[in-house]
């Protein structure tokens, strides 16, 4: 991997809370619905597991990988009071971005499919279930495309 193919990981929490800050702000404008704008203790799991993936050497391949744990780890272990799932697809979309790709999916829209698995992440307590977890990254394999 040259230097130029490094993946860029520059998220960290404080990032992630800037970002679910945000959606829930825009979320409370819109809706009109009160939002609870605060982080769980499961916070500082997140960046850990993000890491622990996406260290094949395949520059495409490892930012699928990470974006879509990222897109799933959030849920999944509910970092924030409110807003994980739509906070982890922002996540996942802007990590893909600075590495130089677009994620094609509208977080705003309706997407039955991705809310779906993300559900069923965000069900599992003890451990990522790892069926979801390919049909996750097959999902962002399938949407992404370079800027």
């Amino acid at each position: 991997m040259t230097s130029n193919d490094k993946i860029i990981m520059s998220l960290d929490n404080q990032y992630l809370i800037d970002v679910n800050e945000k959606i829930l702000k825009r979320h409370e404008k819109i809706k009109k619905v009160k939002v609870y704008i605060e982080t769980t203790k499961n916070i500082d799991r997140v960046i850990p597991i993000v890491n622990s993936v996406g260290n094949s050497g395949n520059r495409e391949k490892d930012l699928i990988e990470k974006a879509a744990t990222m897109m799933a780890v959030i849920p999944w272990t509910q970092a924030f009071f409110d807003g994980n799932r739509r906070t982890g697809i922002i996540a996942a979309s802007k990590f893909l971005y600075d590495n130089g790709y677009e994620l094609d999916i509208d977080p705003e829209n309706e997407n039955l499919e991705l809310r779906h698995m993300l559900s069923e992440i965000k069900k599992q307590s003890q451990t990522l279930n790892q069926d979801i977890m390919k049909q996750l990254s097959f999902y962002v394999s399938r949407r992404i495309k370079q800027l």
